[in-house]
């Protein structure tokens, strides 16, 4: 018997699950965003022990009743945001029996017991290899300056190209009339882009038109982002010489029906691809934690250094 309990920490919301192993029974709950990186040290050490407290409080339990927590936390990415996070998590109440690893790791676990390839492309993106006790890692190092395929990547892409276009410098497309149409209708469109596109949020928002409409704008820019994602399957499957692996895909840009089509296509036609397995993401990232958890459990403790990326 066992109490375990999972942190999905968002950056948007974060999802707490307890699980008691010897009921077979969880306990979902939500509380505010968790990335430090967006919104301070301060409020975050909120959010966690808000909803920490929250799901012991219904379920009449205390932290040391947990034996094993799991957080797979969104911005953590070096060495030094483990150590914000362990001190987050110290501050609250945790200080043992605690294991953090990137959301990425979370989200192939939530998918896959085996070894294999996880590409993330929502908001932002990032890609990861499994095999053994190796890591391997492909892009993610922030909006400005990496996460190519990403939403945020494509709406800042759509929106210098209709800056262009609005001054005759891009070709014609019916997919930028198209946008002025439907979004900004009469407005001066120089300044409706000003006032509405200000952040990593909003220029993402346009991605769910972009990849949507009927166009050869669009068209292009699917078969360049499926492209690239191949190209990173590529790199990362060379480490697993051929074996059998799994490739999930996880996050609404990748798992769009146009660039997943592209992209399963080319893998299905590549003979030295023949073994990968690919997965689309449905699942709670929150399910990652707790198989992780059951992992470092069922090691009882042997591969401890192996497992944890934390502490």
């Amino acid at each position: 018997m066992a109490n375990i309990i999972g942190i999905d920490g968002g950056g948007t919301k974060t999802s707490f699950c307890l699980l008691n192993t010897a009921e077979n029974r969880k306990h979902y709950l939500k509380t505010g965003e968790t990335n430090f990186k967006n919104i301070g040290i301060k409020k975050t050490k909120e959010n966690m022990e808000a909803g920490l407290q929250e799901i012991l409080k219904q379920e009449k339990l205390e932290i040391k009743d947990i034996d094993c927590f799991v957080l797979g936390a969104a911005g953590c990415d070096t060495e030094k945001d483990y150590e914000i996070f362990k001190e987050i998590l110290k501050d609250i109440g945790i200080k043992d029996r605690v294991f953090i690893y990137n959301d990425a790791k979370i989200a192939f676990k939530a998918c896959s017991a085996k070894d294999g390839i996880i590409i993330i492309s929502g908001t932002g993106s990032i890609s990861f290899s499994y095999n053994q006790n190796r890591e391997n890692r492909l892009g993610g190092w922030g909006a400005e300056i990496s996460d190519i395929g990403s939403g945020y990547w494509i709406g800042r892409k759509f929106l210098k190209d209709l800056l262009l276009y609005l001054e005759n410098l891009y070709p014609k497309d019916v997919i930028f009339q198209e946008f002025i149409e439907k979004y900004i209708k009469d407005s001066d469109p120089f300044e409706y882009i000003q006032e509405n596109f200000t952040d990593v949020k909003s220029i993402a928002s346009v991605t769910k038109f972009v990849l949507t409409a009927e166009s050869e704008y669009a068209d292009k820019l699917a078969l360049r982002i499926s492209d690239f994602f191949y190209t990173v399957t590529e790199k990362l499957y060379a480490d697993f010489n051929s074996e059998k692996a799994d490739l999930v895909l996880s996050g609404s840009v990748i798992k769009n029906k146009k660039i997943y089509g592209l992209l399963e296509k080319k893998i299905q036609h590549t003979d030295k691809m023949k073994n990968i397995n690919i997965i689309l993401n449905d699942k709670e990232a929150v399910e990652g934690c707790l198989n992780l958890a059951l992992e470092i459990l069922d090691s009882k403790g042997e591969n401890y250094e192996n497992l944890s990326a934390g502490f």
